[in-house]
């Protein structure tokens, strides 16, 4: 291998155990507007859905009673997108139902305005745009 050549991150996902991957795979392609690149088994066990680059993998477990998204941990977000604008994305996801796990804000903190869902299985995805205030 050249010298020259550096090790580089080329994709990332977020990694979510799921009660029904057909459900999460109907939730996130009708609601939160991903598509689906890959099921796999029949019915499926795990997908890979995505939207605008960024991947989200389901797979299916078999006790339901084991998916603790991390809000019931104690944080806030299983996954989080930084987004150009987000008014629009907002009101995209509450037109198609999407559940608001909490509405725009603004993040004095990190200088960012955010809005959060919560998906069929718990999850929750944060979305957030910078203020350059």
């Amino acid at each position: 291998m050249p010298s020259d050549i550096k090790a580089r991150l080329v994709r990332s996902a977020s990694y979510f155990p799921v009660a029904s991957v057909e459900r999460s795979i109907g939730y996130y392609e009708k609601t939160l507007g991903f598509s689906c690149d890959y099921r796999g088994g029949d019915p499926p066990r795990f997908a890979i859905c995505t939207r605008d680059g960024h991947t989200i993998m389901f797979r299916e477990v078999s006790d339901a009673g084991l998916i603790v998204p991390v809000e019931k941990q104690g944080g806030t977000w299983d996954a989080f997108f930084w987004v150009r604008d987000l008014e629009s994305l907002h009101e995209e996801l509450i037109s198609k139902g999407a559940e608001i796990a909490y509405g725009l804000i603004f993040q004095d903190e990190y200088q960012m305005n955010e809005f959060a869902v919560r998906d069929c299985d718990g999850h929750v995805l944060g979305f957030g745009e910078s203020v350059n205030r």
